[in-house]
């Protein structure tokens, strides 16, 4: 019998602590927050979620122990670099492109980035151009960051079990390197963070601002658009820039640009990267208070 994948491996552990709550899809799901059908792909082994933050409110209400809470994150970070390989393995086939090696010293390590596609710009006709430099391109998993492991670290150790704050949120925000509070709407300001931007050409963003969202809510490929890339499946996301796009239902024309959840089928190229219109997020005031324009936007 061959060994459960990564994804499989973490799917078994989300069923066995939703099991020790008897609670059912739906009534888990709408204390995360997010949609029944998500939660399923989680715990089925459809899916990974992108944000280890979900995982972290799901073991919460799972009444789960520190130990349980850094077994669930190893098994989410080797998931996370198991989809990023599969994925830029069926980019290459694509391509017509042979398979290449993971590096033994790579393949060792538990602690990788989040999942970073090959560099790409917006090219004519709305698709998507692969930039490349000097006649190589960085795969997802060979770039392995120290600070993630002390972030996630950090997030341990200020569990909400053990100190009595309150919600995974909290601690992931203490992950960060300095945080603000934007207004009254819990929107908050992380400097420190590390968002590798694969639609615009790999920039770094190293500063977010994490805002209240609809969850559901959808990212469209452009400001004036209205092609849909992604969703957003939780209920507080973070975003890195702002622009002035289209009118929305609620009359407004502001944009915000994050990474979603999860792609829409046949919209993988994009990384999940696009706008969300300001009806769905919830601030003080739009656009957020000291985030930058999106400078890339015409």
């Amino acid at each position: 019998m061959s060994e459960p994948s990564a994804v499989e491996d973490l799917a078994s552990y989300l069923r066995e602590l939703k099991a020790k709550t008897g609670r059912s899809y739906d009534a888990l799901a709408k204390r995360l927050g997010i949609s029944k059908s998500a939660l399923h792909r989680y715990c089925s082994g459809d899916g990974v979620p992108p944000r280890f933050t979900v995982l972290e409110q799901f073991a919460k209400e799972c009444r789960a122990n520190r130990q349980e809470l850094a077994e669930l994150h190893r098994r989410w970070v080797r998931a996370q670099a198991t989809e990023a390989e599969s994925r830029v393995a069926r980019q290459d086939q694509e391509r017509g492109e042979p398979e290449r090696e993971e590096p033994d010293a790579v393949r060792s390590l538990l602690v990788a980035a989040e999942p970073e596609d090959p560099p790409a710009a917006i090219g004519t006709g709305g698709r998507p151009t692969i930039l490349r430099g000097g006649g190589s391109r960085t795969r997802p998993v060979q770039v392995v960051l120290t600070v993630l492991a002390v972030l996630s670290l950090t997030a341990l150790l200020v569990w909400p079990f053990e100190s009595g704050r309150d919600g995974g949120a909290k601690a992931a925000e203490q992950a960060s390197v300095a945080s603000v509070t934007v207004g009254a709407h819990s929107c908050i300001i992380r400097r420190g963070v590390r968002h590798v931007d694969a639609r615009q050409g790999g920039h770094v963003w190293s500063t977010d601002f994490v805002c209240a969202n609809r969850p559901e809510a959808p990212l469209y490929l452009g400001v004036d658009t209205t092609e849909k890339i992604a969703i957003l499946d939780t209920p507080k996301s973070w975003f890195v820039c702002w622009a002035f796009g289209r009118v929305q239902s609620d009359g407004g024309n502001i944009w915000y640009y994050t990474r979603g959840d999860r792609s829409e089928p046949g919209k993988e190229s994009w990384s999940g990267w696009g706008f969300v219109g300001a009806e769905h997020v919830d601030a003080p005031v739009h656009p957020v208070s000291a985030m930058p324009g999106c400078e890339f936007v015409p």
